[in-house]
């Protein structure tokens, strides 16, 4: 009997345990910037999950490699204009029963009327196949319409492919506040990402992930994966939904800037990096392991040296000026029109090379191009490909196996479109060094990435949405 009753004492342990919430969650730290300043981001929550307020540097201890931090300076940034990016992934697959996915269809707007409008929302279904049904410029009608119209169907669950997408997703947001929230039974079948890659994702990209459950067995494999990535599970058997809601979107929100001095040895590029927290009774700690950049020592000069160096540097690029003024000059000098000679041989040589390309063509192009920077890419791409988010053709791909393609109305095209707010060469698609860029080919009304009209080229990252006159695709990449 007491092998028994200790055995009973063990189990419900491990199962509150599996089921507390962390107070405290590095999202993420920032070491390369403006080091040696760092900026760490945390996440803080009372018992019942909602966001802690009013809280000082006396309630923080930060440690970094062992060796505490005397100086340290937090900013609640809480209540900032940064919007909350918030992925909702729903498990519509038929292993959810019909109760439990009627009430999450019912609750949405409840949900979606916490939000501010600033924040933004994008929902993903999964079964067989993750599949993306609004982005984040999608409207609060948008996404209302899109979760009414989801159907239990499909013999699978992909869970762990749908949290690493959704991953994904927000972790392409500039922001802080960044979350992503599921619906499931925590049941998964046939998914290619194991549990403990999507929580690795997760880490590296500072993505918390949360869990609004029906109780099943697979309840405390979910409750693992949302406390090691900062995240928390709730169950509807168990909280009021606008209760969950509420502390839910306040622990999203509730985020404090912690800036310290570091004192880290340059030489060494891996840290780690600890902090303590302390509020009443409530104590826990959290930490990550942070790279620096080697970067070059420090140089120190006797004094009155730095005006002596300001000064032949300010020299340096006067006469530099004046070089580059002078060469130009007499490039221009070079090709006056009054050099009969010269001026039919540079219009021959400029014939030659561009005797095969339309005027019109080339001109826009050039335009275009002229000053535009491009972004260095942040992923590699091996295979990607555009599918057709809207009209009759919903779900048809398009490869992008060459490195270029273009889209339009025109035969000509790559990609053609049946639209007539589209242009006849509307916009290009441009592989360069691994990454995708999106082109407006200067087309009568615009090319628009997630909702904004680009006005230079800008790089594709998976998931983002294109649209070309009323046409809209999905640009997805494998890495």
């Amino acid at each position: 009997m007491k092998r028994f009753f200790a055995l009973f004492l063990l189990i419900s342990f491990l199962s509150i345990k599996g089921f507390a919430s962390p107070f405290i969650s590095i999202n993420s730290v920032d070491a390369t910037k403006d080091f040696p300043k760092v900026k760490v981001f945390v996440t803080v929550s009372e018992r019942d999950g909602k966001g802690i307020s009013s809280v000082d540097e006396r309630n923080f201890q930060i440690y970094e490699d062992g060796y505490m931090v005397n100086y340290v300076r937090l900013k609640d940034i809480s209540p900032e204009s940064d919007p909350l990016y918030l992925v909702i992934a729903i498990d519509s697959s038929k292993s959810i029963s019909p109760q439990f996915f009627e009430k999450i269809k019912l609750e949405a707007k409840n949900m979606l009327s916490l939000l501010s409008k600033s924040d933004r929302v994008c929902l993903l279904k999964f079964n067989d196949e993750v599949e993306l049904k609004a982005g984040f410029g999608s409207t609060s009608t948008e996404l209302l319409s899109a979760i009414k119209n989801l159907q239990r169907h499909g013999s699978q669950t992909k869970l762990y492919d749908a949290i690493y997408d959704a991953v994904e997703l927000a972790g392409n947001s500039k922001s802080q506040r960044r979350a992503v929230l599921v619906w499931t039974d925590g049941k998964d079948e046939g998914s290619s990402i194991r549990a403990d890659d999507s929580i690795k994702f997760s880490k590296d990209l500072s993505v918390p992930v949360y869990f609004i459950t029906s109780q099943g067995k697979n309840s405390r494999e979910i409750a693992r994966i949302a406390r090691l990535t900062g995240g928390l599970t709730k169950s509807v058997e168990k909280n009021n939904l606008t209760e969950i809601y509420s502390s839910l979107i306040s622990r999203m929100k509730s985020i404090y800037e912690i800036t310290y001095i570091s004192m880290a040895d340059r030489s060494k590029s891996d840290h780690k990096l600890e902090v303590r927290f302390r509020s009443g009774e409530i104590r826990d700690r959290d930490e990550v392991s942070f790279k620096i950049k080697s970067g070059l020592p420090a140089l120190e000069f006797p004094d009155g040296t730095y005006i002596i160096i300001s000064g032949l540097v300010a020299s340096l690029l006067i006469v530099s000026f004046l070089l580059l003024f002078v060469l130009l000059k007499k490039k221009k000098e070079k090709y006056m029109p009054g050099d009969k000679n010269q001026k039919e041989k540079s219009e021959s040589y400029f014939t030659n090379i561009y005797s095969n390309i339309p005027v019109e063509s080339l001109l826009k192009e050039e335009k275009f191009d002229e000053n535009a920077a491009l972004e260095v890419p942040d992923s590699m791409y091996s295979n990607a490909w555009l599918q057709k988010k809207d009209d009759g053709r919903v779900g048809e791909k398009f490869s992008l196996l060459k490195g270029e393609a273009t889209i339009g109305t025109g035969s000509e095209n790559t990609i053609q479109i049946d639209d007539d707010f589209a242009s006849n060469v509307h916009a290009r698609i441009r592989r360069i060094e691994g990454g995708y860029y999106l082109y407006d080919l200067i087309s009568d009304r615009g090319t628009f990435l997630n909702g904004k009209k680009i006005l230079r080229p800008k790089l594709l990252r998976n998931w983002d949405e294109i649209r070309v006159g009323n046409t809209t695709f999905i640009f997805r990449g494998t890495r």
